[in-house]
């Protein structure tokens, strides 16, 4: 078995499907792996072969070991029908960017990831999938969050909602402007409360002296 040692590819951007799309060279399918994926029962037999030739090597650790986690999830290799003519770099490519957008997927949020965002994705994935990766799931997903994005969008720009946000902002003022009332009212009871205080002060010490005076001695 020969081996080929290639040149590690930098990281994909978003927009590297342009790049990717332009590198095909249309031709027939090839088994990616001599091995089916039913036979693999650790990481350790995890090895991605390409035109028979290892390139598990050319890939970060980490994105190996995500690759290996993404085809368990569909007990198949997803390089496996990628087009024959694709060079090694390019496929290692696939893979890598295949990974970044499963764990950006993953870790996407509802609020802070925008719709060119998911365009992006799509993008990409789709251009993968005209090669011959298997990603339609990950495109499946991705449809799935785009329209849920998309609904939370349309309930946002509810007339009922903007209606709802205008009325909390009003009860939260009369609320703020009752407090403060509430906070004059205490300050106009603490004053009363001194004075009662002081009054009943005094008319204590007359008491005491009116009962002095009753008590003295003819």
């Amino acid at each position: 078995m020969r081996y080929l040692r290639l040149v590690r590819p930098v990281e994909q951007s978003e927009n590297d499907s342009d790049v990717i799309a332009s590198e095909v060279l249309v031709g027939s399918k090839f088994s990616g792996s001599s091995v089916a994926f039913g036979g693999i029962r650790s990481f350790e037999d995890f090895k991605i072969i390409v035109n028979r030739l290892f390139i598990d090597s050319e890939l970060p650790e980490h994105i190996w070991t995500k690759y290996y986690e993404l085809c368990c999830s569909k007990n198949s290799f997803l390089h496996d029908n990628l087009l024959q003519d694709l060079s090694c770099t390019l496929i290692t490519c696939i893979i890598s960017q295949t990974v970044n957008i499963a764990d950006a997927i993953r870790c996407c949020k509802l609020i802070t990831t925008s719709r060119d965002q998911f365009a992006n994705w799509e993008k990409t994935l789709k251009s993968f999938e005209l090669v011959g990766m298997n990603v339609r799931f990950l495109r499946a997903r991705l449809h799935r969050l785009q329209t849920l994005a998309s609904e939370s969008e349309d309930v946002l720009k509810a007339k009922g909602y903007i209606k709802a946000k205008t009325q909390r902002v009003q009860a939260e003022k009369r609320i703020r402007d009752l407090e403060a009332k509430l906070v004059q009212l205490k300050k106009e009871s603490e004053k009363i409360d001194a004075d009662i205080e002081t009054f009943e002060s005094k008319a204590e010490s007359y008491k005491l002296e009116f009962q002095k005076e009753v008590d003295t001695p003819w």
